[in-house]
């Protein structure tokens, strides 16, 4: 594995003993919400019978990366802990040359410079300390560029983007070759949650609250604060104050500990409220309409 290519270095586990193993909660493999539910921790997780070879590593993986962040948060590194928050994707996978298996960080292109060799030793030697106390497998950890999803129509649609102007153009949105799944309005979203959120968003918007004294709405808008910058799932404006919608998809339960710290750093930056949608309200028209109400009254009420 060239040293030019990646930055990386390997971590060093026991190969776990226990007898029974848990069912992993998130893609690729993935289970059901109400497995997600049930077990609250990695440790119970890897306490089902019933998981599988592919599950268990998947899931060894992402303890190791959830523990190690969280025990940088109690140490009182911030720094080291919140770059996570661009980890895309975790992906593990095994490398038959060297007979091992691999975590891969997978980031945006234009966050993979900030994962430099010195974080990546700092992360590592931190996973290596909770990969032998957990009696974890060995893995070798590095960080690499999520791939862009590209179709046979990508000649097309680079033409498209580069010269067309009725196109989805939130600030921190990376480009692609294929067009965005989700879009409204000209404006591009991550997924159909985060679609049906704006949609209620905009009705409040257009129908209900007089339209000189209204919101603003601003999908993944990109934006800076110190030493981070942050693309949150929605930025809405209302009586002079900013406050910051997140939508919880149905496995982010792992993410909680980087999720305080963001907020943290959310209002340290001057955003007046920040608050959650999760995954069952967003099913569910009037209980997501009773959420955006109160996160609104919440966000007015704020000193």
């Amino acid at each position: 594995m060239p040293a030019d290519e990646i930055v990386g270095v390997p971590i060093y586990a026991r190969a776990l003993e226990h007898s029974r193993w848990g069912r992993h909660m998130s893609e690729p493999w993935g289970s059901s919400q109400s497995d997600a539910k049930e077990a609250r921790t990695y440790r119970e997780i890897l306490e089902d019978p019933f998981l599988d070879g592919q599950e268990k590593t998947r899931t060894m993986a992402e303890s190791t990366v959830a523990h190690a962040v969280t025990l940088l948060l109690q140490r009182g590194d911030r720094d080291t802990a919140a770059l996570v928050l661009d980890v895309e994707a975790i992906k593990v996978e095994y490398d038959d040359q060297n007979e091992e298996w691999e975590i891969w960080l997978e980031v945006a292109p234009e966050h993979y410079p900030r994962f430099t060799r010195e974080w990546t030793e700092t992360f590592s030697d931190v996973c290596k300390e909770i990969s032998r106390r957990m009696g974890y497998y060995e893995f070798y950890l590095a960080v690499r560029e999520t791939l862009p999803e590209v179709g046979p129509s990508w000649r097309d649609q680079l033409q498209d983007q580069l010269t067309s102007t009725r196109r989805p153009t939130n600030q921190a949105r990376r480009a692609r070759a294929e067009p965005p799944r989700f879009s409204q309005d000209y404006l591009a979203f991550t997924n159909q949650g985060e679609q049906t959120v704006y949609r209620a968003l905009r009705q409040i918007q257009e129908q209900d609250l007089p339209s000189d004294e209204t919101i603003g709405i601003y999908p993944l808008a990109g934006g800076r604060v110190p030493g981070k910058t942050w693309e949150p799932d929605f930025l809405v404006t209302y009586r002079g104050r900013a406050g910051v919608l997140e939508v919880d998809g149905p496995h982010h339960n792992a993410r909680r500990a980087l999720d305080t710290t963001r907020e943290h750093l959310l209002r340290d930056a001057g955003i007046a409220f920040v608050d959650r949608i999760m995954a069952e309200a967003v099913e569910n028209s009037a209980e997501l309409n009773a959420v955006l109400r109160r996160f609104l009254r919440r966000l007015r009420e704020t000193a």
